[in-house]
């Protein structure tokens, strides 16, 4: 038996995890805690905003998707995003949760912002010479030391595991003409980026890492 199931609602794309009770994951922008997230979400308010430094028509590209959120919030201080996936299932979700934001009068004109595609990252890289920023937030094997994740990544951890291929995908950022990439880890880990970055924004459990190729 599959473990997970994605399965279909009158509200759209659901992901199931047969193993761990609890709710369904979903991608909600709506969702009541995303949404107190983002009313406050500002250029200082934000760890991700500091790092990015949006602006109108910023052009961005999130190679790891995942749920989003980190994308949602720069499209709402006007950029322009891309988001990646390489996960089949994920990928729907993204989607999935997108198309409803763009029928919420609240949050419409945030998700006609967001663009999400299925693919690879580090093939996407090679040659791309219009985005201003490259954003990548892996996945990084947990610490034996630290909190285990709960909810929402705790899903994603359980179907995705760890990206094992890092360096690959920041070594491809970085060569890319981007003006700046910017790298989202935990606040302690044992991975070592292979070039020091030009400044650092951090906080109590995540860390973002500024480059500037």
């Amino acid at each position: 038996m599959s473990r997970f199931k994605l399965r279909h609602d009158d509200a759209g794309y659901h992901l199931v995890d047969q193993f761990t009770p609890g709710n369904p994951l979903r991608v909600d922008f709506s969702d009541g805690t995303f949404s107190h997230r983002l009313k406050g979400a500002g250029l200082r308010s934000e760890l991700v905003a500091r790092a990015v430094k949006p602006e109108a028509g910023l052009m961005v590209l999130d190679c790891t998707g995942g749920l989003g959120r980190d994308a949602f919030i720069l499209a709402h201080l006007g950029c322009i995003v891309t988001i990646l996936e390489r996960s089949p299932v994920v990928h729907t979700l993204l989607a999935d949760g997108i198309d409803r934001a763009s029928t919420d009068a609240s949050l419409a004109s945030t998700a006609a912002r967001l663009n999400v595609e299925f693919g690879d990252a580090k093939q996407r890289l090679q040659g791309l010479d219009y985005f201003d920023v490259i954003y990548l937030d892996p996945m990084f094997p947990v610490r034996r030391k630290a909190a285990l994740v709960k909810g929402e990544m705790q899903y994603l951890q359980n179907l995705l595991g760890s990206d094992p291929d890092v360096d690959e995908l920041l070594t491809a950022a970085l060569a890319s003409k981007a003006k700046r990439v910017v790298l989202k880890r935990p606040a302690h880990s044992d991975w070592q980026s292979p070039r020091k970055p030009n400044h650092e924004v951090s906080a109590k459990t995540s860390r973002f890492e500024v480059f500037v190729p």
